[in-house]
């Protein structure tokens, strides 16, 4: 049994996606590639790792002040594409270190095992840890968009004494305007423009491609075909990392990432309105949450 969300609440978020393309990655640092509002909403492996072993901790002592037995859970490892750039940008580095991550993805991802599986049937437990209805509230994000979230819930007193109260109202506001901006980079004349350039360079290379996420997907859909056949994923690994290193280069060539940094301040622009004020609580909010990530026993007891 899946007891929780990880990094989002007990949160159902509806409608919301990950900014942009997600079916890329790799084991090197995103960099200085560009991500909207600077990459408030991105933790890396090492942050992610930090966050959730202080979340863990907290809900174990919050359970335990209710008298219920919480095992902390270890967090999935392996999957190289949540550090995806929501553009599909790649460098060179990480494309001869990782190509686009699926196929190291694919063969390395582990899911750990839920610890408190013999809790599925314990219902007090279970409201205890994901809160009650009668206790949900609901927040709305821009364009109708909402989450929702049980505030009796040990998860959320969790979050809560991590993260502070406001942070996930701010955290999913933000991957809403995410989306819209990374949806606006894409639409600009001159990011068609690049990637016109960079369609030219690949076809000059002999890997003819319309769009810059065309050779993700066509690896992507490759390694879906495998299946669950370790030998033949593990086959694709040459063409994934020559694949993904002439996009890298190519990309570099039609000057793809400065093209997109450049049209994404003008978008962010238009797309944050109002919101500056909690775009600057959100890094605040950041901030602290890696601060007390990093020394766990600060965090107290909800």
């Amino acid at each position: 049994m899946k007891t929780r969300i990880t990094l989002a609440l007990a949160a159902v978020l509806l409608g919301i996606g990950a900014a942009g393309c997600s079916s890329s990655g790799g084991t090197t640092s995103p960099g200085p590639q560009p991500r909207p509002f600077g990459g408030v909403t991105h933790y890396d492996e090492q942050q992610r790792t930090a966050l959730h072993n202080a979340e863990e901790g907290l809900i174990a002592a919050c359970m335990r002040s209710r008298g219920f037995d919480y095992r902390p859970q270890g967090l999935a490892t392996g999957d190289h594409r949540v550090d995806a750039n929501p553009y599909g940008l790649l460098t060179v580095a990480q494309a001869a270190n990782d190509g686009f991550g699926l196929i190291s993805t694919a063969l390395n991802m582990k899911r750990p095992d839920d610890p408190n599986q013999d809790q599925a049937a314990n219902e007090a437990w279970k409201a205890a840890l994901l809160g009650t209805e009668a206790h949900r509230v609901t927040v709305d994000l821009p364009d109708g968009q909402q989450f929702f979230y049980n505030s009796d819930s040990c998860l959320s007193q969790a979050d809560d004494s991590l993260y502070g109260p406001d942070y996930f109202r701010a955290f999913n506001t933000f991957q809403v305007l995410s989306s819209k901006v990374v949806t606006g980079v894409q639409a600009a004349a001159r990011f068609a423009a690049a990637e016109k350039r960079w369609h030219d360079c690949m076809a000059t290379a002999g890997e003819p491609s319309d769009h810059l996420v065309d050779p993700i997907a066509s690896i992507d859909q490759r390694v879906k075909q495998d299946g669950s056949d370790p030998a033949k994923t593990h086959g694709l690994i040459g063409r994934e990392l020559s694949l993904a290193k002439t996009s890298a280069r190519c990309q570099d060539q039609a000057g793809f990432a400065t093209t997109v940094e450049q049209i994404q301040s003008d978008v962010e622009k238009t797309v944050i309105g109002t919101n500056q004020p909690l775009l600057d609580q959100l890094r605040t909010l950041r901030q602290q949450a890696l601060a007390r990530a990093s020394h766990p026993t600060s965090t107290g007891t909800p």
